[in-house]
C-alpha cells in the first residue's frame, strides 16, 4: 500500500463540484483558512474575499433562521452537523444553502477546525423511493422525481414545488396570467425553540403551516415547507393586489391562533413574515426570478417590523 498523497487530496478538493470550506475552531470568530474553487463558483465571492471572514456574512441581514441556531449550537459542542441556510451570493441573489459541517481534530482530540460542504439545494433533483412499473416493459424502474411530501408537515417539499412551479409558469405565460409567489418565515423561531424545546417547536411549526396553507383553498395553489419555519407558496391567477391581501390574511391567522411567544420581540404570540410578489411571466422571464423576488420582499416585512406582509 503506498503512502498518502497529500498533492493528490489537495487536487481531489480543487476538483470538488462542492463547495469546501476550512474554518479555524480556536479562533473565536471562526474565520475561514481556506475555500475551494467550487466555493468561490457557488457564492461569487473570491477566496481573498473570504479569508479571515466569518462565513455569517452569506446570511446579510436575514439573520432569523432556525438553521442557524442550530449551526451555532453543533459548533459550540464541537459537533456534526446538517442544515439548510438562506444565504446571499455577492450579487445579492438569494440561494438555499445545504451545508454539511464535521470537526477535525488533532492527535489529543482538541477541535482545530471545521470543515464545511456546500452545495445549492435548489440544483439537485431527488430519487422517488417508490417504483413505477414501465406500461410496455413491466419493469419495475426508480423514476428521477421530487420527493413529493414534506415529512414534518404533510406540505409539498421545495423540490416538488419548484416542479410545479416550472408547469403553471409555462401556461401562465402562454395565458398570459398572472402568478404568485409567497415566502413566508415564522418569526423568532429559534427563540421559541430555545423557550419550549425543539418538539414544542416541531408542533407549532405543524400548526403554523396548516393555518398558512388554509389561505389557499384552490386546487391549483400549492404551498410547501423549505426548512425549519420557512415555507413557500405559489397561487397561478392572482394579482398583486390580490396576493398582498392573502399574505396579509396569513399573518392574521397566525396571530389569530395566539400561540404564546414570550421571547418574540415582535408580539407575545407567534408570528409570521411574508413576502409577496406577483407578474405576468414575460418571454425572457423565469420562476427562478420569481422565488428572488419574493424572498426580497420576505426581507422587506422583517426590515419593516415583521408580522406582516410586503
Amino acid at each position: 500500500m503506498t503512502g498518502f498523497d497529500l498533492n493528490l487530496y489537495r487536487r481531489l478538493v480543487e476538483t470538488s463540484p462542492e463547495g469546501v470550506v476550512l474554518v479555524d475552531a480556536q479562533h473565536s470568530a471562526r474565520p475561514v483558512v481556506y475555500v475551494n474553487p467550487g466555493f468561490e463558483a457557488l457564492t461569487g465571492y473570491s477566496s481573498a474575499e473570504l479569508m479571515g471572514r466569518n462565513l455569517r456574512l452569506l446570511q446579510g441581514d436575514d439573520r432569523e433562521q432556525d438553521g442557524r441556531h442550530r449551526l451555532r449550537e453543533a459548533l459550540d459542542r464541537g459537533e456534526t452537523c446538517r442544515v439548510l441556510l438562506r444565504n446571499y451570493r455577492k450579487d445579492g441573489t438569494v440561494f438555499w444553502n445545504e451545508m454539511t459541517v464535521l470537526p477535525l481534530s488533532d492527535g489529543d482530540g482538541r477541535v482545530t477546525h471545521f470543515a464545511g460542504h456546500h452545495r445549492d439545494a435548489g440544483e439537485r433533483l431527488r430519487i422517488d423511493p417508490k417504483l413505477t412499473r414501465d406500461s410496455l416493459s413491466g419493469a419495475h424502474q426508480p423514476t428521477a422525481v421530487a420527493i413529493r411530501d414534506d415529512r414534518l408537515t404533510g406540505l409539498f417539499t421545495l423540490s416538488y414545488l419548484e416542479e410545479l412551479l416550472k408547469r403553471d409558469w409555462a401556461v401562465a405565460q402562454r395565458e398570459k396570467r398572472s402568478i404568485a409567489l409567497f415566502a413566508i418565515d415564522i418569526d423568532a423561531l429559534d427563540l421559541y425553540n430555545t423557550t419550549f424545546g425543539r418538539g414544542a417547536g416541531d408542533s407549532m411549526i405543524r400548526r403554523v403551516a396548516h393555518v398558512v396553507s388554509g389561505c389557499l383553498r384552490r386546487s391549483s395553489d400549492v404551498t410547501a415547507r423549505i426548512d425549519g419555519g420557512s415555507l413557500i407558496a405559489f397561487a397561478p391567477g392572482l394579482t398583486h393586489e390580490q396576493a398582498l391581501r392573502v399574505g396579509q390574511l396569513m399573518a392574521e391567522r397566525v396571530r389569530d391562533m395566539r400561540i404564546h411567544h414570550p421571547r418574540s420581540a415582535v408580539l407575545r404570540y407567534v408570528s409570521v413574515s411574508v413576502g409577496v410578489c406577483a407578474a405576468i411571466p414575460e418571454p425572457a422571464d423565469n420562476p427562478e426570478r420569481l422565488l428572488q423576488v419574493s424572498q426580497t420582499q420576505l426581507q422587506l416585512a422583517k426590515k419593516s417590523g415583521r408580522n406582516q406582509a410586503a
